[in-house]
């Protein structure tokens, strides 16, 4: 009977290694998450909080489980004990190849980004110098045209301004 419930806390200060062990990469796969996208403050303390609330549930769970949620000291030690374990051997190691994965991965698309981008750029760059010349002497022929109205108008306006005067000079005599 005994050996019985020494066994069964074993297994369980086991399951609670494994629970710290798991506790420890679910923190992990949350730094790769802010190391492709960076996050803001308030997005960060977020991510923590709903981090821990995940982390009470899984714990709670596997107590439940295995101990019918009876919270011993050895439970928590073997959950602390896990993680420390996972930080101090695995989460190196894993952070490094998740790491080399992400630095390859961005590898790849930045080249295939540039792969289908240069010649568009390359394109874009050989119908820019025409389009600008066209631009340009548009602006010119445009410009010219406003002056061209201006100066028109200008004949209109002298031109009435004469034929005014011209009037007024020729009722003048008629009165004369």
């Amino acid at each position: 009977m005994i050996n019985q419930l020494v066994s069964e806390q074993a297994a369980l200060f086991i399951e609670c290694i494994k629970i710290g062990i798991i506790m420890g990469a679910i923190y992990d796969l949350i730094r790769i998450a802010r190391r492709i996208v960076k996050h803001v403050d308030i997005l960060v303390h977020i991510e923590d909080i709903l981090y821990w609330v995940t982390c009470s549930f899984i714990a709670f769970a596997c107590l439940y489980m295995h101990n019918f949620a009876e919270i011993r000291l050895f439970s928590i030690i073997g959950i602390g004990l896990g993680a420390a374990l996972y930080v101090l051997t695995f989460s190196i190691l894993f952070m490094k190849i998740a790491t080399a994965i992400i630095n390859f991965i961005n590898k790849c698309i930045v080249y295939v980004y540039n792969l289908i981008l240069i010649p568009i750029n390359w394109t874009i760059r050989k119908l820019k110098i025409p389009v600008k010349y066209l631009n340009k002497k548009r602006a010119i022929y445009i410009d010219i045209g406003k002056e061209e109205v201006r100066r028109i108008n200008r004949k209109v306006v002298l031109q009435q301004a004469d034929l005014k005067t011209d009037f007024n000079v020729i009722r003048n005599r008629a009165k004369k």
